[in-house]
Order: structure tokens, then sequence, then C-alpha cells
């Protein structure tokens, strides 16, 4: 089998059992049968998947490759920075969430002092709404619905040198985190309903943003 197929095929089995794994039914499944299950399965579900990740990455790397371009001189420094503002943007998305709360970590000291545990995300999203039924959206939540999702791209694609494994990897991913997103979508409708619904009719674009929408959110 072709290298390149291998790593499309090894990135798809991680992205269907990092997907079933973020599903509801999973979270309810543990949560009914393991004491706060519920409250720590999202440091649980990062930590496997930080662990399974790292896998896919030592089975890609142990993999022939061949290159396809290699950028160098000013247009490399350019697509370096572009990654760099990808990890950026994906920083600022994160902290709008909230790091703590993102990574489960606040659930995870509450359950260890014995404290009240905070309301568990349902995605990544602008989840907590206001007494008006407004959902919260900051930074870059402003700008895409879904920018933990989008911010990989730039890291992705904007490679000075891409192979044909880095290639495969990057097809498959792209399309797990789009595909990600509208079931983002979903769970986050089913969460919170109508203030979830004017969220998305509030001008911000699903995934990729755009200047000629008139945005009507609110930033906070």
């Amino acid at each position: 089998m072709h290298s390149a197929l291998k790593v499309a095929l090894a990135t798809g089995v991680f992205a269907v059992g990092h997907s079933l794994l973020a599903s509801t039914r999973a979270k309810e499944a543990v949560a009914s049968r393991v004491r706060f299950g519920r409250e720590l399965y999202r440091v649980a579900y990062n930590a496997q998947a930080l662990l399974t990740f790292g896998g896919l990455v030592w089975y890609i790397a142990r993999r022939p490759q061949r290159t396809l371009y290699r950028v160098r001189g000013p247009l490399a420094l350019l697509m370096r920075l572009g990654q760099c503002g990808g990890v950026a943007f994906a920083v600022a998305a994160a902290r709008a969430t909230g790091v703590a709360k993102l990574a489960g970590l606040d659930n995870l000291v509450a359950v260890l002092n014995g404290m009240p545990v905070t309301q568990v995300p349902a995605a990544q999203g602008p989840e907590a709404a206001d007494g008006n039924g407004v959902l919260r959206a900051r930074g870059p939540f402003t700008l895409v619905r879904h920018p933990l999702n989008l911010a990989p791209l730039a890291p992705f694609w904007l490679t000075p040198h891409m192979t044909t494994r880095r290639l495969a990897f990057n097809v498959v991913a792209t399309a797990y985190l789009v595909i990600g997103s509208l079931h983002e979508e979903k769970r986050l409708l089913r969460e919170y309903g109508e203030a979830y619904a004017r969220y998305q009719s509030a001008g911000v674009p699903f995934y990729l943003p755009s200047v000629d929408r008139q945005r009507r959110v609110r930033p906070e």
C-alpha cells in the first residue's frame, strides 16, 4: 500500500475515533457508569486526544515520503508567519472560551477539592448565555463560529515544505475539521436552542471569515 494512502487511512481512523469519543452518546455512557464521569470527561478526553495524536504523528513520521515542493526565501518566511498567525488565532479562541474550561482543568480542580462543578461544555463554542439568552461571543468567535477548527488550517497548509505524507494528512484532517464543525453546530443548537440559533443568524460566518457580511453579534 502506498505510503500516502497509509497516512490518509491512519489519519481517518484517528478522526473517527476522536469524533466518536466527542459524541453526546459517549459522554452519557461514561457519565452513567463512572463516578464523576460527566465532570471529568473533558480532561480525560483531552488526555487521550494528546496521546493518540502523538501516536499518529509517530506513525506518520515513520512512513517514507516524497517532496512535492519546497519554498525558500521571503515567501517561505511569509508562510511561516502565516503559520504563527494560525497558532495565535487558536490561542485567542481558547482564551475566549476559557483555557481551563476548554481543557477540563477547572472541573478537575473542583472535584479534587470537593467544590461545586461548573457547567460541562457541550462543544467548543460560545456557550455561556447571559440573562437575555445571548451567547457571549468574544474574540475570534465574533469572526467565525468555529475558530478552533479553522485555526489549524494555517499551520497545515502554509508549510514551505510539502511532502506526500503531509499532503495526505492535510487533506483528511481538513475534511475532518469541517465535518466536525457541522457536528458541533448540531450539539450546540441542541444544547442552547434559540440562543445558539440567534448566534447563527447574527452574521457570523460558519467556518471562513467574511468581510462582506454585517455582524450583529455583540463582543463582550
